[in-house]
């Protein structure tokens, strides 16, 4: 049985997991390929906006994963953002890992 972090209260290991996996393919490119990176933060930045708003805590920004996905895969070619050589589960758990924090700074 797994127990939960004391530094991620309230968040479920694998989202952990994942969170911090999608992070470690995104930060270190500020350094490597800051153009690339620019785009991604932008990408995540505008995932992040329907997460404030509609998530006041971490279970909904957890619920919320599958509908950002679906927006990222789901729109028409000329609708969709282009994801910068990113997964969509990527992006999505990088504003979501983002959200949580900002939830767990200020509850």
């Amino acid at each position: 049985m797994s127990h939960p972090d004391p530094h991620t209260p309230g968040i479920p290991p694998d989202a952990v997991v994942r969170f911090t996996a999608a992070e470690a393919r995104l930060y270190p490119l500020a350094i490597v390929d800051p153009e690339t990176y620019e785009r991604a933060v932008t990408l995540v930045g505008t995932l992040l906006k329907p997460l404030r708003a509609t998530c006041p805590d971490i279970d909904a920004v957890l619920q919320c994963r599958e509908t950002l996905l679906l927006l990222l895969t789901e729109t028409t070619d000329e609708a969709r953002p282009s994801l910068v050589g990113f997964s969509p589960e990527t992006l999505v758990d990088a504003a979501s890992a983002l959200r949580c924090r900002e939830l767990q700074a200020h509850p």
